[in-house]
């Protein structure tokens, strides 16, 4: 089974985004006196598990989940277009999380209001597909 080097590129992206995402998301929670997960995903998970164990296990699903794409559609030798946009999306959604959190923390308005809306958007509809409702936000 042959894998296609230029897909480690997308994975390594959204797992150095993800990380940003998950250490800005850890700093804001022990400044911010009523901190709130506003993806709601997310907040169920910290709810049963805990923060930290939640983060590292999304970190650490991002890999095995991005390689098994590309060989769910056969396209692991080279790569296609489906593949590509998906790992695309995933790499884009994880970027938009960790520029929101930067955003929060710099105190640039207007780029955390930006990347907030898109986070917003796709919070409501991955929060209805798994069953715990709209962002919290």
């Amino acid at each position: 089974m042959k894998f296609d080097k230029r897909y480690w590129i997308l994975i390594a992206a959204a797992m150095f985004f993800a990380t940003i995402a998950s250490a800005t998301t850890l700093f804001m929670a022990s400044v911010q006196e009523h901190f709130m997960e506003c993806n709601s995903v997310s907040a169920t998970c910290f709810a049963r598990i805990g923060m930290v164990p939640c983060m590292l296990l999304g970190i650490l699903s991002l890999l095995p989940l991005m390689v098994a794409i590309p060989f769910v559609f056969r396209q692991n030798e080279k790569p296609g277009l489906l593949s590509v946009l998906i790992l695309g999306c995933i790499v884009a959604y994880t970027a938009f999380d960790a520029v929101n959190n930067v955003a929060a923390i710099m105190g640039y308005d207007q780029v955390y209001l930006a990347a907030h809306a898109v986070l917003d958007t796709t919070n409501n509809v991955t929060g209805n597909i798994a069953g715990t409702g709209d962002s919290l936000c």
